[in-house]
């Protein structure tokens, strides 16, 4: 394991900060030394995770008398929720090179939190980017949303399946990042938009049209399941517990999101949830439970 440290930078939104924490701990932060700052023996994961805003790697770290900056380079002061109050140049004044300020997209850039400071080597714009999709409907999960639920259980390579596939976005993002897919849905004309989502982004995957509670558990089972509960509003209340009591047991790890709190279904199933998040929106909260074999 290489010596080198990085700092990670997440959204700090408090309706998204208990998603993003989760997401960035899923995929490899450590210790949390500020609020939405994160330590990591790996470097920043560039475009994979959703609710990242950036960082780099550590070149010094500590009181900030003692961080020396390269001779005449010009440093970043960054606003966090976990800076300090005061100047970019009241800060820059504290460092012993006194070095000049520069703006967003320098090469150094400084966090100030109380404690340690961090003069971090900045990682080039590589922001999330969600997907021009042809086919989505009202009750589709926003990309970035779908992103991050697809990386708190998935990694590269393994086998992904949603059951419950609606226009793919799940999908798409699992198969983004370097997964095998395989989806259904009940309807066809669901099946048919996510394969073009699919396809319209050079995606391959596999989709059926199929009843999520007739599948049956394969041997090996899937790594991954993951899948957005039909929300049942607009034509009559759909009971979600058959597919809660179904669906877990179909991989080895689950993510399953839910517009209402299905702990109690989870419970009674028999299914122990390890991670349940709330992320409200305007108008409902979406729940993201979170199951299966530890990683």
């Amino acid at each position: 394991m290489s010596d080198e440290r990085h700092l990670w930078r997440t959204d700090w939104q408090p309706r998204l900060r208990a998603l993003a924490t989760a997401e960035a701990r899923a995929l490899g932060a450590g210790e949390s030394v500020a609020p939405g700052l994160f330590l990591s023996e790996r470097p920043y994961p560039q475009g994979r995770i959703a609710y990242g805003i950036g960082g780099g790697r550590i070149l010094a770290s500590g009181p900030p008398e003692s961080l020396e900056t390269p001779a005449g380079e010009p440093v970043h002061v960054v606003k966090a929720p976990s800076k300090q109050s005061g100047s970019p140049l009241e800060f820059l004044a504290r460092l012993p090179a006194r070095p000049t300020f520069a703006n967003r997209g320098a090469r150094l850039e400084l966090y100030c939190p109380e404690g340690d400071w961090y003069l971090v080597e900045h990682v080039p714009e590589a922001a999330f980017v969600a997907p021009d999709l042809p086919r989505r409907t009202s009750t589709s999960l926003p990309s970035r949303l779908a992103r991050a639920v697809v990386n708190l259980v998935a990694r590269p390579g393994e086998r992904v399946l949603d059951p419950l596939c609606g226009t793919g976005v799940l999908l798409v993002e699992a198969a983004r990042i370097g997964c095998e897919v395989e989806g259904s849905d009940l309807t066809w004309k669901a099946v048919r938009w996510g394969r073009e989502n699919l396809a319209a982004l050079g995606l391959s995957g596999t989709l059926r049209h199929a009843d999520a509670l007739e599948l049956e558990r394969g041997d090996p089972l899937y790594d991954v399941l993951v899948g957005d509960l039909p929300y049942g509003r607009r034509l009559e209340p759909t009971d979600p517990t058959p597919l809660v009591e179904r669906l877990p047991p179909l991989a080895r790890r689950w993510a399953l999101v839910s517009h209402v709190d299905l702990s109690q279904e989870f419970a009674a199933a028999g299914h122990a949830v390890e991670l349940h998040l709330e992320v409200p929106k305007a108008t409902f909260a979406r729940h993201v439970f979170v199951g299966g074999e530890p990683r």
